[in-house]
């Protein structure tokens, strides 16, 4: 009788555990099955009203000419304090549960201070940001004439003072965003592109623009040939 009772226990305390027996399985890795070559080199323009001249500089978005005058240079500290530099820019595709997915890869110039209430000891570095695209989105580049928005609300950032870029890391921080359900409040990042008269391709950098922050092609953007601008789309 002890020997029945002991078997029914066993079975109950089986069958009340369902993770009892499971084995212990990793995700699977993800990998980029192509990446497109890299843009290197934009034109920054920005408009200064106060001296009513456009003001250019490469891989910047800047209308401050001292930079030009008293330091000859766009620094790497001033660059990390404008959204919009970049070293270099591709795109990296991957499948993900049988969709397509296409990531604006831009390695740039960031900061933080070490003191942010009183904006006190800034600190710069080098970091990579992804953003997002479905194969929609970023089929809209195939045929760019006024102004061509692709959005997302995906973005991932890799590297600071601290951390260099990985790409295992990069790929993981893709999937785990790919496996999270974005709310309607999350930010919409756009990616704002325009051919001009001329034929050249100018561009931002994607941002989550407002009212508060827009973009606008009437003074300011960077510039590139429609060749080099190319050589990121995937075919």
């Amino acid at each position: 009788m002890n020997t029945i009772k002991f078997s029914i226990f066993f079975f109950l305390l089986t069958i009340s555990l369902p993770g009892f027996t499971q084995e212990r399985v990793n995700r699977p890795k993800l990998k980029f099955d192509s990446i497109s070559d890299t843009l290197t080199k934009a034109t920054g323009w920005a408009y200064n009203e106060t001296l009513g001249e456009w003001i250019d500089f490469e891989n910047v978005i800047s209308n401050d000419k001292k930079y030009k005058e008293e330091y000859a240079s766009f620094d790497i500290s001033m660059r990390s304090q404008t959204k919009q530099n970049f070293n270099f820019i591709n795109f990296k595709q991957l499948t993900f549960k049988g969709l397509k997915y296409y990531i604006l890869t831009i390695n740039q110039y960031s900061g933080k201070y070490t003191y942010p209430e009183v904006y006190i000891d800034w600190n710069h570095f080098e970091h990579t940001v992804g953003f997002i695209f479905t194969e929609n989105e970023f089929q809209k580049l195939n045929k760019i004439d006024s102004i061509t928005e692709l959005k997302t609300k995906i973005k991932i950032s890799v590297g600071s003072k601290y951390e260099q870029y990985n790409e295992t890391l990069f790929l993981d921080l893709i999937q785990t965003a790919l496996n999270t359900e974005t709310t309607e409040y999350a930010s919409t990042y756009l990616f704002p592109v325009m051919k001009s008269k001329e034929g050249m391709i100018r561009f931002y950098l994607p941002d989550d623009f407002s009212k508060y922050n827009s973009y606008n092609f009437d003074s300011a953007y960077f510039e590139v040939d429609p060749k080099s601008f190319s050589k990121i789309i995937l075919k």
